[in-house]
């Protein structure tokens, strides 16, 4: 296990036999789990939070997780409120646009020479679509952004807890973990920020071209592109959960064979069996509260780093759709998909970040759940 690991399992023994006191206790294990490296990602990835890192993890610990919850959301919902700040003034100058682009076509249209009439939708429509572009640039810039995070955060925190689950399970458990977490980043690097931002792009590129002929021409060829978008989100979800479950399935059953027949060889010592056995159930026992208790706050700090942009892409992606919905009662159809297409590829952003993060929920969740050795 390391002199790490040793020396975590020394000092589980201490809190198994003193009991856990709070604050107190937390800070004589802190260094020992290696539990600073928290505090260096939170400062990376929370630079503007107040928040304590000890006292969420002290209120975990306690058995507090709503508490801890809201107390760290507290801290960070100003920066949600600010997140979403100035997307009612983007909906109303979107439905201006697109009534004053009706009242305008509708005006030309009595001039003999329609040339007239086309030219000037055509500037509106352009108009318009630079306004949807610098809309979704934000949204696609926002998810990006989030998507290097999630890969920030798991390259930073986790190493953490996988050391917690090896004190509390055993050495096969981590190996498999480390491997599964690896292949989550390489997934999230090539896979949804390499492959599928870049098809979002397409989609929305397509969709805005498309509105150049009356015929729309693109429309069964944007409807695939957002189709197979689904599709590879949908396998990434499966295959995840599927890897997982297998890997929980077989690597922690090794891990507590081993510790099984370790703990009935130690029992089998005359005189002191039974004492050592009731002490291995001790120290056992801590180790699966704090891997369980780091288990929480990394779970707690995910959701709270993908929390604020989620809302913001979400919000702005019903903004666009809300707005073509009131375009569509006077404006021209072309217009009126264009801004709903848009409003769909700001919902295709939100469905990528929202799996990258389920992604690691759905993994850690699993780790967490199988390696508690029957406690």
């Amino acid at each position: 296990m390391g002199a790490k690991g040793d020396m975590a399992v020394g000092k589980l023994w201490v809190i198994s036999t003193a009991g856990f006191d709070g604050v107190g206790d937390l800070s004589s294990i802190w260094q020992e789990y290696d539990l600073d490296r928290f505090k260096e990602g939170m400062s990376t990835l929370f630079p503007n939070s107040g928040v304590s890192l000890e006292e969420l993890f002290a209120e975990v610990m306690t058995g507090d997780v709503l508490g801890a919850f809201t107390h760290f959301l507290g801290g960070n919902i100003q920066g949600m409120a600010e997140s979403v700040a100035g997307l009612k003034n983007v909906m109303i100058w979107l439905i201006v646009l697109g009534i004053v682009s009706a009242l305008l076509t509708h005006f030309v249209e009595v001039f003999d020479k329609h040339q007239v009439a086309d030219l000037s939708f055509y500037f509106l429509y352009l108009l318009l679509a630079a306004v949807l572009l610098k809309c979704f640039s934000q949204a696609a810039l926002a998810a990006v952004e989030t998507l290097e995070n999630i890969v920030l955060f798991i390259q930073l925190l986790v190493p953490t807890y996988l050391m917690a689950v090896g004190v509390a399970t055993g050495t096969t458990t981590v190996s498999a973990s480390y491997q599964l977490m690896v292949l989550l980043i390489y997934g999230v690097e090539t896979i949804l920020i390499g492959m599928v931002i870049p098809l979002i792009y397409s989609y929305l590129m397509l969709s805005v071209v498309n509105g150049i002929w009356i015929e729309e021409k693109l429309t069964l060829l944007i409807e695939l592109l957002e189709k197979g978008i689904g599709w590879i989100l949908k396998a990434a979800l499966g295959i995840v959960t599927g890897i997982s479950v297998f890997q929980a399935v077989i690597s922690p059953v090794i891990d507590s064979l081993k510790a099984n027949a370790l703990q009935k060889a130690i029992s089998a010592i005359p005189g002191i069996g039974n004492a050592a056995d009731g002490v291995v159930e001790l120290v056992v026992g801590s180790a699966v509260v704090i891997k369980n208790s780091i288990g929480i706050v990394l779970l707690i700090l995910l959701l709270i780093l993908c929390a604020a942009p989620l809302l913001k892409i979400f919000l702005l992606a019903l903004m666009l759709k809300g707005a073509a919905a009131f375009m569509g009662i006077v404006s021209d159809k072309r217009i009126t998909a264009c801004a709903n297409h848009t409003g769909d590829a700001g919902m295709l952003l939100f469905r990528v970040t929202g799996t990258a993060m389920l992604l690691f929920l759905i993994c850690l969740s699993i780790i967490a759940a199988t390696t508690n050795r029957g406690f």
